[in-house]
């Protein structure tokens, strides 16, 4: 779901990129003169966020963006063997980009990046002025029949180096879903057809602008998932339960959940192990019944909305959640040393058992607000821990 739902806004750009280059020249000239300016006042924006989230894969990419411009834009790209290294570092840059972990922008981490782009455009512009007959001949030579070909200006090798790289971007988006990935496979798309259609101010404005819409709609998302996204469990934060609280009304149910003897677990195996616990927990969460939506509160504790249910109807769907928690056997790898002639490392594997306390209330009680229904769930929470935990109370 997740893939669909992140490609979405991506295919929707796509669709009105290309319908925007068939309809340039119908477009009043008012509009003809701002739109010279969009992929400018874009770049600078999207620049901007990049560098107050620290994104250093959509920065670099926005800087892609802008060298085709440049080079295309300012005809410096009049030779062929020019406008095929061009064709040919973009897509792969975009790709080797797009694979190194996030480094940040400006830190020593990110230098190998910057020693890759570099390194990349310095070697373009040397060839470009010896013009070697080896990189000549592997760029620009015809390997299959010209006529399967005279549909573009495009060089083979530079056609099979763009849909090379436009296979492996789509393989390593569905590995890793993602806006990020999906915005990445979107510019790439953008750059091999801007590349394709050349240097008409058409092409210059209506694709580069969508790619840095692309650009920009990764950096709100990835800024949204800041906010309301906890980072461990991927469950909605605090702020997303508050919003929700502020929709609410009529019947619904509260429920908070709270990890038996979370503690005690951390001192014993660990603060990873633990944070491993509660990504399981919100594994299960993810999955609960009856249309519950889950949320991280803080800590080791958990909240359960279900909207347009009673405590009656909602306990069933917590039970079957607190069973399905209890009957999961959580394997705890710890390292330990073996005594044996060189020594060696061996993984002990133990399974121990996780369980979960439910607190539960509803709306039909004297409850005022969503925020009083939460309070009466807490208090339902600490009365099944009193009970001997592992347990729903309401």
């Amino acid at each position: 779901m997740s893939v669909i739902k992140n490609l979405l806004p991506i295919l929707i750009l796509l669709a009105l990129s290309i319908y925007s280059y068939q309809r340039y020249d119908q477009l009043p000239q008012v509009i003809l003169n701002g739109i010279i300016f969009l992929p400018v006042v874009l770049a600078a924006l999207v620049f901007g966020l990049s560098i107050h989230f620290n994104r250093s894969s959509v920065f670099f990419y926005v800087l892609l963006i802008a060298t085709a411009n440049i080079v295309l834009g300012k005809e410096l790209a009049q030779s062929s063997l020019s406008y095929a290294l061009l064709s040919a570092f973009l897509p792969l840059l975009l790709l080797v980009l797009t694979v190194l972990p996030d480094r940040g922008i400006f830190s020593i981490r990110a230098i190998p990046a910057y020693v890759i782009l570099f390194s990349a455009i310095g070697f373009s512009i040397v060839a470009a002025k010896v013009s070697p007959g080896w990189l000549n001949h592997i760029l620009m030579t015809d390997w299959l029949p010209a006529r399967y070909f005279d549909w573009t200006q495009q060089s083979q090798s530079i056609l099979f180096i763009s849909v090379a790289m436009s296979i492996a971007m789509l393989v390593l988006y569905f590995l890793r879903p993602s806006p990020h990935m999906s915005a990445g496979l979107g510019v790439l798309i953008m750059l091999i057809v801007q590349l394709h259609f050349g240097d008409s101010d058409s092409s210059l404005n209506v694709f580069s602008s969508t790619a840095l819409l692309m650009c920009l709609y990764a950096v709100l998302q990835e800024s949204w998932r800041m906010a309301y996204l906890d980072e461990l469990t991927e469950l909605p934060a605090r702020r997303a339960l508050r919003e929700k609280f502020q929709k609410m009304s009529g019947t619904y149910t509260v429920a908070m959940l709270d990890v038996d003897h979370f503690k005690r677990f951390n001192d014993t195996y660990g603060h990873d192990t633990g944070d491993a616990v509660l990504r399981m927990i919100a594994t299960k969460m993810n999955r609960v019944s009856g249309g519950g939506a889950c949320y991280r509160y803080g800590g080791e504790e958990f909240s359960v909305i279900f909207n347009g249910k009673d405590n009656e109807t909602a306990i069933p769907h917590l039970e079957q959640l607190r069973e399905t928690i209890a009957s999961t056997p959580f394997v705890i790898n710890r390292a330990s040393r073996r005594k044996s002639d060189n020594r060696s490392r061996q993984k002990k594997k133990k399974s121990v058992k996780v369980t979960v306390s439910i607190g539960v209330a509803d709306s039909t009680s004297a409850a005022s607000s969503p925020w009083d229904v939460l309070k009466q769930a807490d208090k339902a929470l600490y009365r099944a821990k009193s009970k001997g935990r592992n347990r729903v109370c309401d």
